[in-house]
């Protein structure tokens, strides 16, 4: 593809699946918002304890079909049929023996309502499973405004109906049939988005030639799976259900900005990444713009988060969840190795180091194992805090991948990210130190956190502006490399 098509066509994907993460994380949010505030930390512990099951084997049922679809330089029909049986026969089997573990593993849990929970749930896997060649299929060709569309009806649906599920008093089931209306809608819409029916038919050379690669990613996906739920699952286990319903609050909001700041440049840059997979110098130029245009973004809005936390949480979801402040703020102090790491997925994907990537997700894995059955006696705040130690822990490990994988030396992401990163630390100390000044002398709690904010955003760019123009200027000049 001509370098000059490439760079608008990622540049219009980029817009697509900023559109798409914004819309499918603020919807879902207040949605989420609206459920924290009439469900108890109890409701949210069980089904996070359910979810962290299923999203497992919801992403063994992909077996790194998703990213093989995009990454593939060559995807015929036969290909398509044969992916679209494949990833529907491994959720079926999935499916049908979550339904029958689902009482023994309510029963390590000590939760006897999580059987009937999990068994609901189970529909997910399957649902899941028939939409990802189509998904794979659209992200590949840049159908990335149509999977915009996917996400807003999808969340429109599930919020719809977690709010009826609610307000009938169904409970912690709101939360339940709202993943699965989401799910369904999700899979509804990419069938009409890409009108491709699979023909019954699959050939064991394509199953090969995509589990070549497809392998690797099936590993990293059930790790990461895993590690995204771990200590969720740990902590029901040590602690009391409602410890891990405060961390799901937080783990969902630092999710929020994950996902609206990291996954549009992510998801843009897995395709983009891999039609320069020819190209080093290239790919390097493009990861390290994407990893300065992801930091500038995200630094401002976790050391902010942190610094408005002790009054936002209460504000927004209740003071019976204010447990969950030491949690987030705690989580926000991983921006850096977490920033750098969300790059490091997708330009592994593109040059063909899926097994080094399994490799580094299963030690990111027992790292955190290790750090929550170490910290959970000690309290939930111990096991937030062990996972962040964790993250800069493997961040001397991430930036040698990334310079083998992508050419980017350590001094280039130094130089890239230490302006925003300095700027956002003392605006954040700046807030939290107002927040203490004018805290009693603001009694109207969403006025003060509205101060906070503005008065951090202006802080920021200041910051910003003075210090390190040039770099703001680099960065907003273009997100990937010109065409030439």
């Amino acid at each position: 593809m001509d370098n000059r098509l490439l760079k608008k066509r990622a540049v219009h994907a980029f817009g697509w699946s900023a559109v798409k993460s914004g819309v499918e994380q603020l919807s879902g949010f207040l949605i989420f918002l609206f459920l924290g505030r009439m469900l108890t930390p109890e409701d949210f512990g069980v089904v996070a304890l359910a979810a962290a099951v299923v999203e497992v084997l919801r992403l063994i049922s992909w077996v790194g079909l998703y990213e093989a679809i995009i990454r593939a330089q060559h995807f015929d029909e036969i290909a398509a049929d044969t992916a679209f049986w494949t990833s529907v026969s491994i959720g079926v089997a999935l499916a049908l023996g979550l339904l029958l573990s689902a009482a023994p593993i309510a029963h390590v849990f000590g939760q006897p309502a999580l059987t009937e929970v999990i068994k609901a749930m189970s529909a997910i896997v399957v649902v899941s499973a028939l939409g990802i060649t189509h998904t794979g299929r659209l992200a590949r060709d840049f159908g990335h405004k149509a999977l915009a569309m996917r996400a807003l009806v999808s969340n429109l649906v599930g919020g719809v109906a977690a709010v009826a599920v609610v307000l009938a008093g169904g409970g912690m089931w709101a939360l339940v049939v709202q993943r699965l209306a989401a799910e369904a809608m999700q899979t509804v819409a990419v069938w009409v988005a890409l009108p491709w029916l699979p023909r019954l038919r699959f050939s064991m050379i394509e199953v090969r030639r995509m589990m070549a690669f497809g392998a690797g990613m099936t590993v990293v996906n059930i790790v990461n799976g895993i590690n995204m739920r771990v200590q969720e699952a740990v902590v029901g286990i040590i602690l009391p259900t409602a410890a891990v319903g405060s961390l799901r609050i937080a783990n969902r909001l630092t999710d929020l900005i994950q996902q609206m700041v990291f996954m549009p440049v992510h998801q843009a840059g897995l395709v983009t990444f891999s039609r320069l997979q020819g190209d080093p110098e290239a790919l390097r130029r493009s990861c390290l713009r994407a990893v300065r245009l992801a930091g500038l973004a995200a630094f401002p809005c976790f050391f902010g988060l942190a610094a408005v936390a002790p009054d936002l949480i209460p504000w927004l979801f209740g003071q019976r969840w204010a447990a969950s402040v030491p949690l987030l703020q705690a989580l926000c102090v991983a921006v850096v190795p977490q920033t750098l790491q969300f790059f490091l997925i997708p330009m592994l994907i593109a040059v063909n180091r899926a097994t080094e990537l399994a490799i580094f997700s299963v030690a990111h894995l027992a790292l955190g194992v290790a750090f929550t059955l170490a910290a959970a006696p000690h309290g939930i705040v111990w096991v937030t805090a062990g996972l962040s130690v964790r993250s800069w822990l493997l961040l001397p490990v991430i930036l040698i991948m990334l310079r083998r994988g992508a050419g980017i030396r350590p001094t280039d992401i130094l130089v890239t990210l230490t302006p925003p990163f300095i700027a956002a630390l003392l605006t954040a100390a700046a807030t939290w130190q107002m927040g203490q000044m004018i805290g009693e002398a603001v009694a109207f709690r969403p006025a003060l956190v509205a101060l906070q904010i503005l008065a951090f955003a202006a802080l920021y760019a200041g910051f910003v502006f003075v210090t390190a123009r040039r770099f703001l200027a680099e960065t907003m000049g273009s997100l990937w490399p010109k065409a030439g």
